[in-house]
């Protein structure tokens, strides 16, 4: 599987990948540092890839660019059948922001639905996570519920309380002498994502 797209390309991660990821710099803003890529040690993160590798109901793949550098990674997991898979997207900070994202989702939606014939694609998104938030939207995910998850990373502290955030803090909620951070739950049905395909061809004729 290889999945060419105009600026990206998408293939199942292998091991040298790792290698590429763990050099990705951090992400200078706060808002962003709960989803670098982990910092382990080179031997942690080769037993965390084997034993996702391993999980069949898991699926590993990497995002390159035109250079062929390692820029992303998508994930799927609680792979249920046909029926649905949960959606994971990482890019690295330097990556970012250039549309990159939409791209590589809209490459593996179309192998997702048509190809691997998915029913539907599931996600969750931290509602701190603006950019994601639209980029979702955008591509006509719709939101079935919501939940909250402990604040436990230091940089939804900073989120939270640094008055840039300001207009951020409405996602969040104390529970006792913890922090919550809201997180929406979304969904992109085969049919959905066709018809919106479609749509996309008829405006383009038209």
């Amino acid at each position: 599987m290889r999945l060419n797209g105009h600026r990206v390309t998408i293939r199942p991660m292998v091991r040298g990948d790792l290698d590429a990821m763990m050099e990705w710099r951090p992400f200078a803003d706060p808002l962003y540092q709960a989803f670098d890529f982990p910092r382990r040690n080179k031997a942690e993160t080769v037993r965390w890839f084997e034993w996702r590798s391993r999980d069949p109901s898991r699926r590993l793949y990497t995002v390159e660019d035109e250079a062929r550098r390692v820029i992303g990674s998508l994930t799927l997991r609680e792979i249920n059948g046909t029926q649905s898979a949960r959606l994971g997207i990482t890019l690295g900070a330097d990556f970012v922001s250039q549309g990159f994202g939409t791209e590589a989702l809209a490459l593996f939606l179309d192998y997702y639905f048509e190809t691997m014939g998915f029913e539907e694609m599931v996600l969750d998104v931290a509602a701190t996570n603006l950019r994601a938030v639209r980029t979702y939207e955008a591509l006509g995910f719709r939101y079935i519920g919501q939940h909250y998850r402990l604040a436990t990373h230091p940089s939804f502290d900073v989120v939270r309380r640094d008055p840039r955030y300001h207009h951020l803090k409405r996602f969040f909620r104390r529970r006792g002498s913890l922090h919550e951070v809201l997180f929406y739950d979304l969904a992109l049905s085969r049919e959905d994502w066709r018809a919106r395909k479609a749509g996309e061809a008829m405006s383009e004729s038209g």
